[in-house]
Formats: structure tokens, sequence, C-alpha cells
């Protein structure tokens, strides 16, 4: 379950290089008293987005009143009465960092962590738009939960949480019992008529301490009429990529027997990062398939793309559009999807041009389409509502997203912590950052601090100390921008950073190298084998490895050059869109403006001055 804004959502990062480190990075900006547990369910006085056929506030009443019932179990523990457990629930972008850093070999000997997730693998988002265009097997764009859980020695559940309990225990020396009601899928089970399963049971797992990142799902695919029907949402991510694949099948067939002669029409409903890079992606897959009678239609609810961009960018992205044929529709807001139609209607008065070429009468604006695409960004998860349904958990009364503080910890329940799309961070005036894959990546390391600091095991990050507040949190501050690199689907792709637009062969070059470093840190094959009777690190030379260190080495580690590009050079090098740009050089200069203000501002200054930009 991982963030899906199609977009290499990437940040430069100035750091002291290392395999493993304990210091902290710092984005483009520096990083460096709760209510008592609600112990009954209450109800929500916000709307709910789902409708549910049963209630699953009874299942954490199950769990309360029956905690002897055959139908569950309880997870074994290591046998001693000091015992810290975490509990992971879902495997996402900074989940996965977790995993990794707090392995059998690095975690203390009394922290117990365990994975809950309903599937064996977490696709990473950014390369997902590679897919789709055929630049990556959907093996290449996955994260194994499985394997790496199992070279990190932890428990991994593969079911859904439908429960939380923090009700009083009197036979619990603790005086408090903390648990999960995770619902597991027995090996042969089946569904029933109302697709239940029947061979599911229900497993309790007790926990100190919870953590939440399961990120987000499709906005408004469940509430528009015949979305859910007729339209390919973007999540899950496999599902997307098995049905793209699936409908390429059914038209190869058409094509060769001749029922297709006008070729496909897509409509891709998402004005964002997303939308564009599958509109993109979809032209590289088909358009030679269909001998280019491919129609590729962009619905945007806004007036123009990326409106946070500068006009340069902006202008770059127009280029980019104009120049695989998608045509974009702004101001358009969905009403319907039918089997052949989407339709539309405008929410700006004064501009009738937003439905131009599309069928109209003189109620409805409809749009013609043999392939709907729904890439409208990210809406919460039911299991946020859920939570906050059954015991109180706060959440985002419009949105359902998971309150959290600046060290990402739930404003209601100290022992809930969350991160990524799923959560929002409330920090006085300062608005949470938007959801984008790049902030959950940098939380990860913030999470592994405050995860272990919050149960006091282990030893922590010294230089996180200045950072951390006085009960020992360290927070996290979100990074301002970000890169953002969107693939074309031809080897070649488009970029934006510091306001300067960056397109060519190279900018392709430097998002797929970034996107397989990133995937390359969690590849199970990559990492060292430990001995069990020791519990040491088998390094290849022989010697141990660092005992107890946590991992949170980045994909981006970055040490500044003692000898850097002249201003004027560096500028004229990120214009370029040539093929004999070196990707590498161009990122250091990138990461050297990151860390450099001064730096950064000779090199703005000579672009806006410029007179060559992106052709």
């Amino acid at each position: 379950m991982l963030t899906l804004s199609c977009l290499a959502i990437v940040a430069s990062t100035i750091i002291p290089s290392a395999a493993k480190t304990r210091s902290i990075w710092t984005g483009s900006s520096p990083s460096l008293a709760f209510s008592n547990l609600h112990h009954t369910a209450i109800r929500r006085s916000v709307p709910h987005p789902s409708k549910r056929g049963s209630s699953t506030s009874s299942s954490i009443m199950q769990m309360q009143h029956h905690p002897t019932d055959q139908s569950s179990s309880t997870t074994t523990l290591p046998p001693t009465t000091n015992t810290k457990r975490i509990v992971l629930i879902g495997g996402g972008h900074a989940h996965v960092q977790v995993i990794k850093a707090l392995n059998a070999h690095s975690r203390p000997s009394n922290l117990h962590v365990t994975l809950v997730d309903l599937q064996s693998s977490a696709s990473y988002s950014g390369m997902v738009p590679g897919c789709v265009s055929k630049l990556y097997t959907l093996d290449q764009v996955q994260i194994n939960l499985d394997s790496l859980a199992g070279w990190a020695g932890m428990d991994f559940v593969r079911g859904k949480v439908v429960g939380m309990s923090f009700e009083e225990e009197k036979n619990n020396e603790n005086g408090k019992k903390k648990l999960i009601l995770v619902e597991t899928n027995t090996k042969d089970g089946n569904d029933d008529d109302d697709g239940n399963n029947i061979g599911s049971k229900m497993e309790k797992i007790p926990f100190d301490v919870v953590s939440i990142d399961i990120g987000s799902t499709t906005r408004d695919f469940s509430s528009i009429p015949g979305a859910s029907r007729y339209a390919i949402s973007t999540r899950p991510i496999s599902d997307l990529v098995r049905r793209i694949e699936k409908e390429e099948e059914e038209l190869k067939g058409k094509h060769t027997d001749g029922t297709t002669p006008n070729g496909a029409r897509v409509v891709v409903v998402g004005g964002g990062a997303a939308g564009i890079e599958l509109s993109l992606a979809l032209r590289a897959r088909w358009n030679d398939l269909l001998d280019s009678k491919l129609s590729i239609k962009l619905i945007d609810s806004n007036n123009m793309l990326f409106p946070s961009e500068t006009p340069a960018c902006r202008s770059a992205l127009q280029r980019v559009m104009e120049k695989y044929s998608i045509e974009v529709l702004h101001n358009l807001e969905v009403d319907e999807v039918t089997s052949s139609h989407v339709h539309v209607s405008s929410n700006d008065d004064d501009d009738d041009s937003a439905v131009n070429n599309a069928d109209s009468d003189d109620t409805k604006t409809k749009i013609p389409y043999t392939h709907c695409i729904w890439a409208t960004g990210a809406e919460a998860h039911t299991l946020a509502w859920d939570m906050h349904e059954q015991f109180g958990l706060a959440v985002s009364p419009d949105r359902g997203w998971i309150r959290v503080n600046r060290h990402l910890q739930s404003v209601s329940h100290p022992s809930v912590f969350a991160a990524g799309d799923c959560c929002e961070i409330v920090n006085g005036d300062r608005r949470s950052p938007p959801k984008a894959g790049v902030y959950a990546v940098r939380s990860g390391p913030i999470l592994i601090e405050n995860l272990t600091r919050f149960l006091d095991v282990g030893s922590h990050c010294t230089t996180m100390d200045d950072a951390a507040d006085e009960r020992g949190l360290v927070a996290y501050s979100p990074q301002d921008d970000f890169l953002k690199l969107l693939m074309c689907g031809d080897g070649t792709a488009l970029g934006f950073r510091f306001g300067i637009p960056l397109y060519g062969k190279w900018v392709w070059e430097l998002k797929d190298h970034i996107d397989q470093m990133f995937m390359d840190l969690f590849d199970v094959k990559n990492f060292p084998t430990y001995d069990s009777k020791t519990n040491k690190n088998e390094v290849s030379n022989g010697e141990e490895g660092d005992d107890k260190d946590f991992d949170t080495a980045q994909y981006d580690q970055y040490e500044s050059k003692k000898e850097r590009m002249k201003a004027e050079d560096a500028c004229q090098l990120l214009l370029r869109t040539d093929d004999d740009v070196d990707f590498q050089r161009a990122w250091n200069v990138l990461r050297e403006m990151m860390g450099d203000e001064e730096y950064k501002e000779d090199v703005l200054s000579i672009f806006h001055r410029s007179t060559i930009h992106t052709q």
C-alpha cells in the first residue's frame, strides 16, 4: 500500500556518505499534553466515505469480550517480561525503511516487530508509469515485503486490520492490554455468496506502539456513478498494470481482425502527475500497436496543469503534451461514467472552450472513450475512519487523514504513529505537506528514531538530540519543494527543480537511476547475511558489522564537492536537451544548489537572464 502519485518524487540531500548512519539529513529546510486514551467506541460525527455491509465496530467489541475465542490466535513473543512490541500496519515507503533498520541483528533483543499487510509485495509508485509503458516489468517495481520481513527476522501477518483495543484487562499485570485484530485468510479458504472468506480467522496481535503507513486510495472512484464499474483505477497498482495488459491483448485481437478501424480513444481523469504520466505511458505503449490510431484526452479540473510551477516549467510541460498529442481539457468535473462516455460539466462559467471536441447537448456534456483511466489523486482508506469510529482516533473531519503532530505521533493516542499519504501533520499554522511519496521516504528515519525513543529501547542517534523535545522525540520538518520527474515513455523525461524545466534523455537516465537506487535499498539480494548463533554480521570480507546501528541510509546521500561547476556552466548544463549530457554531473549541480543557497541564487540569476530556454 503505497502512495500513488505516479511521479518520481525525490529531493536532493547533502549528508556525509556512509553505509550505515545515525546522522540526520536535511531537506530543503533544516530538519533538525496528550489526551488520555479513549477506551470506548464513539459515533463518528463526520461523514463516512464508504458503505459497509457489517459494522467493524462489532469486531473490536468481540475482541474485548471474547479473549479466548478459538477463531483468534495471539502472536508468540520472546519469553521475557521486558519485551517491547512494535506493530507496523502497511508496507509503505516509510515502513520498508523501518523494517530494514530494525532487523534482528540491529534491534535490541527485547524488541519484537510485526508487519501487517494484505499484500506480499508493495509497488513503488515512482516506477509504475514506466511499467505501464513497458520500460519495467511488474516485478521490477515491487518491493517483496515477505522477503524483507523474513531477512529482518520479523513476523509478517498477511491480513486486514479490522480492530484495535486499548481496553483495561483485569488479569493483565501491566494494567492495560493493547491489541490489534487482524482478519487473515486460511490457505484453502473460499468465498461465500457475499464475498466473505469462509476460511478466514481472526488473529490478535499485542503491541506497545503501532505505526500506520497504508498510503491512500483513489479519490472519488467509489462515489462517482459508474467510475468503479467502467474505469480502470490507479490503485491497487498491481491491478492497474494487469488491467492494462488485459486491455492490450483485447486490442491486439481487435486490431488484427479489423474490428477497431478507428483505433482506441483513451480518457484519463485527473490532471496531476499520475494522470499526466499515465497519458504519456499509454501513448508510448499503444501508439505503434494501433498504427497511431490512438486518441488520448486528459481531463483536468484546474485551469492549467501544475499551477504551482513557474511559467517556464508549465510551458515546457505544454510542449511535451503537444509533442505526444495529449489533448488536455481544463475546468471539467466528472459527473458520471457510462460504458461509452465520461459525462462532465464545466466548473468555469466563463470558459466554453473546456468542452470543445466533446459530444454535448443542452443538458449534458459527454466525452466518448474506449478506455477510461481514473487517476484523480489521494483519498483516505476506510481504516482511518473505522479507527475513528471504534476508539476515537483523531482524523481530519473532511478527508479522514490520521492527524499526527510533528513527531508523526497521533494527536489523540500517543502510542499510535503514522507516516506517508495516510496522515496529516498538525503543526501550528504550517500546512501539512502534499500527498507525494518523497515525504513518506523522508519521514522514514524520523519514524525509526521516534518509535524506538517512545519505547526507550536501544541506543539513540545523538546527532538528533538537539532536535528532540522534552519527551525525547524528534520533529519531522518536511521540505518545501522537491525534484519532480515525469517520464515520457520513450526514454526521455521532464523535470522541475527550483523553477527550472529539465528535459531530455539525461533526465530519464536520472529518474531511472534514482528509482533503481531506491529499490536496491530493499532488495534482500543486496543485504548481508547473519549468523543466527552469534548474531554477527557476516560481511563479504569476513569483518564484523557495526553492532546495533540502525541503517537509515537514503538513496540520494551526497557529499558536497570541494570544487563545483561555475554557475554559468551549471545553468547551461541544466538547460541542455541533447543526448550527450552526463546526468550525474547535472544531478550534482542540483544537489549543490540545494546545499548552498548562494550558489543556487547565482545559477537561478543566470537562468532568469538567459534566453536559452528549453526548445
